[in-house]
């Protein structure tokens, strides 16, 4: 089976077939923007149409997503979230003539990490990526945690710090205000406004004694949500991805804060790196698609399949 896996995002859409060798063939990269479901997925459509020898179409798509019915939840208009239903699935079926199917970008990029990366030696654990956001997913027993409508692992907005910085969700103080890359980024400028991404940023911190509390901070954010993520599902790991994880230095600080906070008994969850980088979102909505056509039972969360053999 040829599988078309699409990562729809609101700055490009990731493209490649996947045949049952787990090779990602005939990459492409098209541009996307911001907007609602209906344009990404119209988007979307017109990348898949690009293709022709595939027989299944598997998407990871940014928003909140119920796979069981495939259909979009809701959307930010950058101050609050808007229930908006979409149904995704319905539409890129009727485009592309074969069957979709849908998973959100974070469960997704779980997925792929459960099967093909880091978490696939953990039969629990969370992927948590900081970036723009944090975003997040929950592999429980060898299962995603999905929830009742498919969205759960909102990892970004768990209030950490009451009536604190407002996020674009419009509640005050969730953990993706003071754990992201852009919340790390937006304090740096405040020393260095000409600062543009993370990169420049971590060039800039050898010698700069103001930039290292800066990020001493940041870190420490980072571990008090590790702290309460802990506390609430006692993972064996946390898998951790985004451009800034990917420095060991800051991986190694991450570690040593989470370890200094936490309560003893919970000092033991490992934290490894993310490894899929890019292509976790594609493999793991492959995986989806191979769950959903050959162990789709009702009600049943997504098995992670791969540490069974069977993908």
């Amino acid at each position: 089976m040829q599988i078309l896996a699409l990562d729809v995002g609101g700055t490009a859409i990731k493209s490649a077939l996947i045949g049952p060798d787990d090779i990602l063939r005939d990459q492409q990269i098209s541009p996307s923007k911001p907007a609602p479901a209906q344009i990404l997925t119209e988007m979307a459509a017109d990348v898949a149409k690009s293709y022709e020898d595939y027989d299944v179409l598997a998407v990871s798509m940014t928003g909140q997503i119920d796979h069981k019915r495939q259909m979009t939840l809701a959307r930010s208009n950058g101050f609050s979230f808007e229930a908006i239903q979409f149904p995704v699935g319905e539409a890129l079926r009727r485009q592309v003539k074969r069957p979709v199917f849908v998973l959100n970008d974070a469960n997704a990029a779980t997925l792929g990490e459960a099967c093909y990366g880091a978490g696939r030696n953990y039969r629990n654990f969370i992927c948590i990526t900081y970036g723009t956001g944090v975003g997040g997913g929950i592999i429980q027993n060898g299962v995603l945690l999905t929830g009742h409508q498919g969205i759960a692992g909102e990892l970004g907005h768990m209030s950490i710090h009451a009536g604190g910085r407002r996020c674009r969700c419009g509640r005050r103080g969730c953990y993706q205000e003071y754990a992201s890359t852009t919340a790390l980024l937006r304090q740096a400028r405040k020393i260095f406004p000409e600062l543009e991404n993370g990169r420049e940023l971590m060039d800039r911190l050898p010698g700069e004694p103001r930039l290292q509390r800066v990020l001493d901070k940041w870190i420490g954010e980072v571990a008090e949500g590790l702290c309460n993520f802990a506390y609430i599902f006692d993972p064996d790991c946390f898998v951790l991805g985004g451009g800034v994880m990917e420095r060991q230095d800051i991986l190694e600080r991450v570690r040593r804060r989470f370890q200094k906070t936490v309560i003893p008994s919970f000092a033991g969850i490992q934290i490894q790196r993310a490894e899929l980088g890019n292509n976790a979102g594609m493999l793991g909505a492959a995986a989806y698609a191979r769950w959903a056509l050959t162990d789709n039972k009702e009600g049943e969360q997504i098995s992670c399949m791969m540490k069974e053999g069977l993908l």
